[in-house]
């Protein structure tokens, strides 16, 4: 499942559940806006339940400054940012309570280690951090990357709800 929509669907199912919700979009790509505006526009085409989440997109610049603001304004926010090493996923994880690694592909061992050494920096900085690797497919490359990554925990797409807000499945 593609982040930006894995994202979208965990920030609609929080504030389908009541909760105040922002979800920001620091991915130059902008899937997780994408996604926002599919909801909205199903919703008004009564195909689904609106949920009340505000979207916007971030640059990764303003990304770290603006959460200090934001995360007093609202319950949750989850963040879509780059997949590859860049500025503004570097300042996500450091700013991040939950990091979700959606493995749904061909997981490269060059792109894991390259993973594997920006959690542990920002873990240095964010020693809270929790790492959920989300696969329904790819088990076997979920638990090696799990390994490389200490305390990562594998879930299925199915319980990802429930470890992200460390609820009971």
């Amino acid at each position: 499942m593609e982040k930006s929509i894995l994202a979208g669907r965990l920030a609609a199912s929080r504030a389908l559940a009541g909760r105040k919700v922002l979800l920001l979009d620091a991915d130059p790509r902008q899937g997780a806006m994408a996604q926002a505006r599919n909801m909205h526009d199903g919703a008004m085409h009564g195909s689904l339940t609106r949920p009340r989440l505000m979207a916007r997109a971030i640059s990764a610049k303003g990304l770290q400054p603006e959460l200090e603001h934001l995360v007093h304004c609202y319950h949750d926010i989850v963040i879509d940012s780059e997949g590859r090493d860049s500025m503004g996923s570097r300042s996500a994880l450091i700013a991040a309570r939950v990091l979700v690694v959606p493995l749904d592909g061909v997981v490269d061992a060059t792109a894991q280690s390259g993973l594997a050494r920006r959690i542990a920096h920002a873990r240095s900085v964010n020693p809270e951090l929790r790492v959920l690797l989300a696969t329904d497919t790819q088990a076997a490359p979920a638990h090696a990357l799990a390994t490389q990554i200490p305390a990562a925990r594998v879930v299925s797409l199915g319980q990802l709800y429930c470890a992200v807000f460390n609820l009971r499945s």
